[in-house]
Parts: C-alpha cells; structure tokens; sequence
C-alpha cells in the first residue's frame, strides 16, 4: 500500500528542537506521526511526546492552512477531552527538501488509537465509557466554539490509562455563528448525507456542529456492534446508502447487536436532517448515556492483556 500523499518520512534519530525522533506512529492524508524523546540537556517539555509533521514547506499554501488551524484551536483551547500540545517547531534544514519547512506538532503522546484498538480486539472493554468521553470531548469543542469535522476512529486516542482524547484538528473549523468553513474534504463512513454533495463555496464547505453528532452516531454503532450503521460493502456503497435513507426512500436498520439502551441515542444521532439532529447536543447525550446506568471503569489502568502490541504497520498507529 503506497503512502498518503502528503506523508513526512523522518529517520530515526532526526532531531528537531530539542526532540529526537523515534518510531513512527501513524500516516494520516496530510502528514506524519512520530514517537520522540527529549535530547538530554536541551530543555525539552515532558519526558516523552508524539511529533506531528505537516509537510508544509515549498508552495503547499493549503497545507499551511490545515496547519494553521489545528496549531489555532489546540493553543486556544485547552480541555480534558482533547489532546494536549506543548510547543511548535519549523524544520530548518535544506539538506533535506522533504523535511525542510515542515511544521512540526509536539504532542501529547497516547498509547494508541481507537482505529488501532478495534483492529487488534474488535471492541474496546467498556465501550459505553469511551463513547461518553467521546462525547465529552465533543461538548468541550463545541463549547469552545468549534466543530472536529473529522470525528472517526482514527482521530481518537487512547491514553495509558484508558481514557479517551480527541485528536487530529486538521479540518476543525472555528463556528461563526450556526455554521463554520472547512475544507472540501471528508471521510464518507463519517460524513452526513447533507455533505456528501455540499456546495462548495470561496472559503469551503459550510459545516455545523450537527456533522459531529452524525459521526459520533457511526462510531458509536461501531464501537458497540463492530459494524458500521449504513449497509453497503463498499465506502462509495455506504454513501449510496446514506443519500437513499436521507431522501426517505431507505429506513436506517440498526444492528440487532446494538445494546437497548443505545438504540435511541445512535439512531437520534443518524435522523436524517440538520434539523432533526439539532436537538441531540452533546450535552443532552450525556445526560441520556448517564441513564443507561452504567458505572465508568476507566479509573483504572487497562489490563495487560488489552494493551495493543507494537506497532507493524505504521497506519494502525500504536506506541511501541
């Protein structure tokens, strides 16, 4: 499988700041993740970090702009939900073109993430509990004013402890009132069937925070069955699936697997509209996934037997 197009291979041992690159961590569509540890003496924040490089050097003036935005709302919004940043650094090095101008993310470092934790066990041990830290860290963003626009497995961390952060702000958008701006950019599995044909505009395609809580719908049906809540053997096929439930000529069938409890709450999450799904902010889905009464087990650390092996593929994305 070829790289993502904008991926930043870094050799083991670069350093940039006062970081020395590690192992690497994930392959995203617009750069790359590394574990990394601080050079003695150089002063550098915490004993351990994950380096996100975008590959914004040379004339990637778009890049810059996904850059921008992630680098805006994690220094202006600090939460318990999302990932933490401590610094960011500019790669200074025109021996190496590829890496030369390439911004440089230090981030906190999870254990893995969910992407990686549903390929190795299939379901997470308390999957109600991340789903409601999902969901806090939704209230928290959107609180702030902000919409994720990209909420989906691989965009959640789990830390060593368990608990959940949200993560990758690439396509966040800043909300201007009802609505915000974000790239013409998407993952279909994730997206609302108002977006899959937008109208894309000078500043992009406008987006509310009700696209979060159709993503969190899906991943929530995922995370609770294995499945995702669209039939369709293909993404292109799920899509499909989508427009005919949103044009009211295909009913949305739940798993048989989904837990009682559940079954309102991811289908209010999937209703067809903007409008019907206005109704169900985070806020009010805490309150409901409170009531299913179940008791959060993530206090304590993940036994062993749950924690993901080292990394053979780097797009899984776990710590090694």
């Amino acid at each position: 499988m070829s790289a993502p197009p904008y991926a930043v291979t870094v050799p083991r041992g670069y350093r940039v700041g006062g970081w020395e690159v590690r192992a690497p961590l994930a392959l995203g569509a617009f750069g790359s993740v590394y574990a990394a540890r601080p050079v003695p003496g150089a002063g550098a924040p915490g004993t351990r970090a994950a380096l996100k490089f975008l590959a914004t050097g040379g004339g990637r003036v778009h890049l810059r702009e996904l850059a921008a935005r992630e680098v805006e709302l994690l220094s202006r919004v600090r939460a318990p939900r999302l990932i933490r940043m401590y610094e960011t650094l500019t790669v200074d090095d025109p021996g190496r073109p590829a890496l030369d101008g390439a911004t440089v993310l230090v981030l906190e470092e999870a254990a893995c993430s969910l992407e990686a934790q549903l390929a190795e066990r299939q379901r997470p041990p308390d999957g109600p509990e991340l789903l409601r830290q999902v969901c806090e860290g939704l209230l928290q963003l959107h609180t702030a004013g902000w919409v994720h626009s990209d909420l989906k497995p691989a965009n959640v961390l789990l830390m060593d402890d368990g608990s959940a952060r949200l993560a990758d702000f690439n396509m966040a958008a800043e909300l201007e009132g009802a609505h915000a701006y974000t790239p013409a950019f998407s993952t279909p599995d994730y997206t609302p069937p108002e977006l899959h044909w937008p109208e894309v505009g000078e500043r992009g395609v406008q987006i509310r925070p009700t696209a979060d809580i159709w993503a969190f719908g899906v991943l929530a049906h995922l995370v609770l069955t294995g499945s995702l809540p669209l039939p369709g053997g293909t993404a292109t096929a799920r899509r499909d699936a989508a427009l005919r439930y949103a044009r009211g000529t295909e009913e949305l069938r739940l798993s048989p697997q989904l837990p009682h409890p559940w079954r309102g709450i991811v289908a209010d999450c999937l209703t067809r509209t903007h409008e019907e799904r206005a109704v169900h902010e985070p806020a009010a889905l805490l309150a409901r996934m409170t009531d299913t009464g179940r008791r959060p087990r993530w206090s304590r650390r993940l036994p062993r037997a749950w924690r993901p092996p080292g990394i053979r593929r780097v797009r899984v994305g776990c710590v090694p």
